[in-house]
This record gives structure tokens, sequence and C-alpha cells, in this order.
């Protein structure tokens, strides 16, 4: 692969000739004049090698460029329209996409002549947004307008998305016309420090002793890079959590105080401290005020109170209750809160947040607080884009590692938006089986991420309950919940999307969807399943019998899921006459599909995981130690690993027969062997 710079000097102006000027488009979410950012900081950008074969960005004429949430693709994409005149595209304002969208609005906006010459360049952004405001039809007349409307031409088109849209495109597109992928990563150490520093010299225009500053966010920078190396989420490269350091240190009265303390190491610098000094700071504001009762100045206005004000004011419902005051504290009090909270650090002077970090925290104390928790769990599960910096202020105070229910979808979504290409995250939600007297209602959370630059895999463990609602979001990927007793809801959106592979079974079922979509991931070799299993089911919102994409597979079963639209996919377990063999087979399955490909490829999982009493109970251990002599799984005592090869040749069976409970007669035989053999 050739080495590219692929800077906007280096890169972009030399591919999109400087365009000329254009009268402005009357097309909503089309822009020609966008002005260039002064805070603007490059980060890295490189070709993705996760797409099979490298297609040349040089002659490429189809450039899709990923990014993790809140490193700076839109960023990224208004800025190189800025400096070559290019047409930016927003599809977050746009209207909704079809078969039309490019070709239809190069006409409107009279731009088609120019496309044709070559002296119209559009980059194109949101396509998280597009995909989810739109059917998978739409959707893809969208991508074959673009391809169609691309071919022939010397100049590139230019989509940005998130990683799983751009995996999305990339799909389709990669069909019809070649597709370079890039991606853009992380500031390095010196790119953020550039970058916060530009951030403080903003907010600090006319400081006379800055030095002392940027000496201290150099330090907060090094400390922070320490404490987050070891989980690998990169959070000293992420943009939002740089201007989140400089706006610490920027408001900062003594600084060299700050220097100080972090010399001393009197407190770890993380991601939470920084966030915490600016609260505690703006608690310092009552000392401006005067009460007749002094006591009041350490009781109010305190970090979880304004994040609970900040919570009410952007989800228009009542701020906290004033504590019990006299009436002249009370109306001096409630006098300064009508300033203060508008005007906080965290917001934008609306209702809106400053930046990605800000709304994190906020999104984090609205969910705990009791006033806007369901309008805030609504927001959340029915955002396009779930907020990497959720689930980082959300666990951080989450008391004994009780998860609730309602709340491990939105977590899930938050660490998965945080996913580079190539990297993986799992979602295993196990409650306590049917005759499992110990702890009946109880139920354990266990999200695992594996990065593809490392090999180290990353497991968070969480107690949760099987007595309230999962709720799962539009877009659902790589997730097993064996919940006997829960309901899960699926859905929230017109449309919803389920990525291979994905086994549910619960009590209730609820599809909060009027069509349901299930793709397989790019990287899979096999055919992906997805397995829905309830006990009852609501799936009324349904319209329409559901779409497969690409090599992928539903089974559905409840009672009454051999009607419309499900007749296709209601799947019934092959039962054996003897109760020991159903068993040995539940078990069976049970080990297999907990098995998950990580970045590496192999399906493998934790030793403790796959010999817990829970999986070996009654027939499990036979069944497990029967797969080990056979060759069907192996262990190096930390990690077991499945063998597919060797289960299709013991057992007849794949991946995918197993998740939909396909038994062949010669699975059957295997478990009945496991049971003689003990």
């Amino acid at each position: 692969m050739t080495t590219i710079d692929f800077s906007i000097d280096g890169f972009w102006k030399k591919k999109i000739p400087q365009q000329p000027i254009k009268a402005e488009s009357s097309r909503k979410g089309w822009y020609q004049h966008l002005q260039g950012l002064a805070t603007f900081q490059e980060a890295p950008l490189t070709p993705s090698d996760k797409f099979g074969e490298y297609v040349d960005a040089d002659s490429s004429i189809l450039i899709l460029v990923s990014a993790p949430g809140a490193v700076g693709k839109s960023t990224l994409a208004r800025q190189i329209a800025s400096e070559t005149g290019a047409t930016y595209i927003d599809l977050a304002e746009a209207e909704p996409v079809g078969g039309d969208t490019l070709s239809g609005g190069l006409a409107k906006s009279r731009m088609y002549s120019d496309w044709q010459t070559g002296n119209a360049v559009v980059l194109i952004d949101g396509l998280d947004e597009a995909r989810l405001k739109v059917t998978q039809e739409a959707f893809e007349a969208f991508l074959s307008d673009v391809a169609e409307a691309s071919m022939g031409r010397q100049v590139p088109t230019v989509l940005f998305g998130r990683s799983g849209a751009i995996e999305d495109a990339w799909l389709h597109l990669s069909d019809k016309i070649p597709v370079c992928v890039l991606e853009i990563g992380y500031y390095d150490p010196e790119s953020a420090l550039d970058f916060a520093l530009l951030h403080f010299d903003i907010a600090t225009p006319h400081d006379a002793h800055k030095d002392i500053g940027k000496k201290a966010i150099n330090m907060l920078l090094e400390r922070l890079r320490e404490d987050t190396s070891s989980d690998g989420d990169r959070f000293s490269g992420y943009a939002p959590v740089l201007q989140a350091v400089a706006k610490r240190v920027a408001g900062e009265a003594n600084r060299g105080a700050l220097v100080a303390q972090i010399e001393k190491g009197d407190q770890p610098v993380t991601l939470q401290t920084i966030i915490g000094s600016i609260l505690e700071r703006e608690q310092g504001k009552l000392s401006q005020l005067t009460f007749e009762d002094p006591n009041l100045v350490s009781r109010l206005y305190t970090p979880q109170e304004q994040l609970q004000r900040l919570a009410a004011h952007i989800h228009r419902v009542s701020p906290p209750e004033l504590p019990k005051m006299s009436a002249n504290d009370g109306k001096t009090y409630a006098s300064a809160l009508k300033t203060w909270v508008p005007e906080h650090p965290f917001l934008d002077g609306g209702t809106g947040s400053a930046s990605t970090v800000f709304e994190a925290v906020i999104a984090a104390a609205a969910l705990k607080f009791r006033a806007t928790s369901e309008t805030a769990l609504n927001r959340a599960i029915t955002s396009v884009s779930a907020n990497p910096f959720l689930s980082e202020f959300y666990l951080d105070s989450l008391r004994d590692s009780e998860l609730p229910p309602e709340h491990v979808g939105v977590i899930y979504a938050s660490i998965r938006s945080r996913l580079s290409l190539g990297d993986t995250a799992i979602l295993l939600i196990e409650g306590a089986e049917e005759g499992d007297e110990l702890e009946l209602l109880a139920s354990e959370v266990e999200i695992t991420v594996a990065r593809s630059d490392t090999n180290d895999i990353r497991t968070l463990n969480f107690k949760s309950e099987q007595a309230g609602e999962i709720r799962l979001g539009a877009r659902i990927e790589d997730v097993e919940i064996v919940a006997p007793r829960a309901t899960v809801e699926i859905g929230g959106a017109q449309e919803t999307v389920l990525i291979a592979p994905i086994s549910v079974q619960c009590d209730k079922l609820r599809l909060s969807t009027s069509r349901l979509v299930v793709e397989n991931p790019t990287s899979s070799p096999e055919e992906g399943v997805v397995y829905l299993e309830a006990n009852e089911a609501d799936t009324k919102e349904v319209a329409a019998p559901p779409i497969l994409n690409g090599k992928s597979e539903l089974s559905v079963a409840w009672s009454g899921s051999n009607v419309f639209p499900w007749t296709s996919f209601t799947t019934t377990a092959k039962n054996s006459q003897d109760p020991r063999t159903n068993e040995a087979l539940r078990r069976f399955r049970k080990f297999v599909i907990s098995f998950r490909s990580h970045s590496k490829g192999s399906l493998k999982r934790y030793a403790a995981k796959i010999e817990h009493e829970r999986m070996t109970k009654g027939a499990g251990r036979s069944v497990l130690d029967h797969m080990l002599r056979c060759g069907v799984v192996s262990t190096d005592g930390s990690m077991y690993t499945l063998h597919p090869s060797a289960l299709a040749e013991k057992a007849g069976l794949s991946y995918g027969m197993c998740m939909s409970r396909n038994f062949p007669d010669k699975a059957v035989q295997f478990v009945q062997d496991a049971l003689t053999a003990t």
C-alpha cells in the first residue's frame, strides 16, 4: 500500500480542484460557502485494511471516511469544504434520502452542468442519520444514485459516517464501483496538545500568564493518557476531551496552585476529575452572594445539584425544589440560578450542550434523576448517534455494579460508538433459569470489548435484574440474552436493524418498529443468524415481513408466530423423546452460541464463563467434556476456543444452525454420546 499524506494540503486540495463560486443552494442541508474553524486541528487519516483489497485513494471516484463517535468526521468534512469550495451536504438536516437525492439535488441546485464537467464536488455527511430516517430500500436507492452519478468522473464523491454506517455503505457500493475507505484516528500526544492549547488561547485572549496555563494543560494531558492507557479508550485523543481540559484550565484563577497540585499527585487526573473541577469552580460562585444563613454556601449548587438543574433545563421539566431557607435567601438564590444555569459552561447558551463530553455528563445524571430519567432514556434510545462518553460518566458513579435493565441498551450503544473499524463489542445478559431457586429475578450483564490493534480483551461485568424491561434501541449488534423472566423491547424507530449474531430468549418480547432488517457484518465469512424466542410477543407494529440482507437468517419462536409476517421465519426446536437428551441439546447450544468472534477472528470465551456452574450444571459438564475430547473446543486454561470445522465434522452443525436450534440427527447422537461417556 502506497503511503499517502491524507492532510487537507497534502491530499484533499490536490484531489478536489478549487471550486468556482456558486449561488447558495436552497436545498435543505446543502451548503456552498462554509467558513472554516479557527480551532481546526487535523487528526490522522489513514486507509482502512478491513475491507479486502485496498482501493487506491488517488484514483478512486468514491471515498468513504469513517470515524468512531465524537472523533471529528463532520468537522473534517466542513473544513475540507471550506478550503476547497466543495459543497457540503448534511444528511442530518436534509430531507430523507432516496433514489434521486444527489442527482435531483444537483439539478434543483443548478449544479448539474458543473457536476458533469468536474467543477462540482460534494462531501456528504451524516450517513448514520440518513440511514435511520428511511427504509433499507430507500437508503440503498440513495447509495445507488450516488454511485451512478459518480461514475466516469475524475474527482471523487466523499461520504462521511460512523463505523457501522460506513460498513453498511461499503457493503452496498463495493459491488457497483471501486470504493476507498479511510478512517479518522485519534489525536497523537503532540497534536492533542496543540489542539488543547489553541482552545486555551481563544478562551484567554488577554491573559498575561498563559505559560503556566499551558504547562497545566500539558501535565493534565500526560496524566490523562496514563489513566486511560490500559483500557484502550484513548480519551486523551478525543477533541471534546481536549476542549474540556482547555476549559478546565482557562477557568482556573490560580493556575500555579493547579500545577503544584498535579505535580504532588494530590488527586488522580481522570476525565471525571477534570469535569468535577469545573463543577466545583461553578459552586464557588456562591461566595458572590450574601445569605442570612451562611451555612447555605456549602449546601447549595453542589455538583449533583448543578447536573440535576442542567438536566431539567435541557429536558424542559421542573428543576429540583429549593432546600429549606428563609424567604430572602430563597429569593437571592433563585435570582442567581436564573443566570447561572443558562450560562453554565456545560451548555451552549440555549438548551443544548457545549460539547459531547458535557452532554454525556448531563445525560448520565439525567438518567439517574427521577424527574428526567424517562425522557432522558427515551432520548438516548431513539438517538441516531449514541454518545461515546455517556457510559464513562454513567458507570463511574454506578453503585455496587448494579445496572438497571432499562439502561443496559444505552450503555452498550455508548460503548459501541467508540469502536473503530475492526473493533468488536459483545453484550451478554444471563438470567437465572427455570428451576434455579437462587436469585430468581437476578441477571448478570457482561460487555466485552476487543480492539483490532491490541490482543487485550476488556470485560465489564454488572449485576442487574429480570423484573424490569431491557430496552435495546433501533440498531442492535452482537447481543445474547438468556433471561426467561425478562421483558425485552427492540426498536424505537420506523425501521430497526438487527446485525447478527443475535440471540434473545425472554418471557415477553416487544417489537416497537414497523420494519425489521436483519444483516450480517461485512467481516463475517459465514451466514449470520438472528434468533428471537419468547413466551409471548407484541409485534403488532411490524407491518411487513422482515428484510434479510447479505448472508443472514432470521428465526423466531413464540406463541402465534406461525402467522403473517412471521410465517417463513418461525422455527420449532427439534426435541427428542428423552428429556435428558433435550437438556443436553440445550446445554450444547448454550456452549456453542456463547462463543463470539473478537478482532482477531477466533471464536473465544473466557474459561471462567464456560466452566461456570450455570453452564455446566445438569448435563452441561458431560457435554463440555465431550466437546473437549472431540476437539470441538480447546482450552489454554484461561480461554476456550470453538473450532467450527470440528463442530461440523463431529456434530453436523454450523454456528448458525445451533443458534436457530436446527439440530440434525448427528447433533442428537453427539450429545447422547456425551451422556453415555460419563
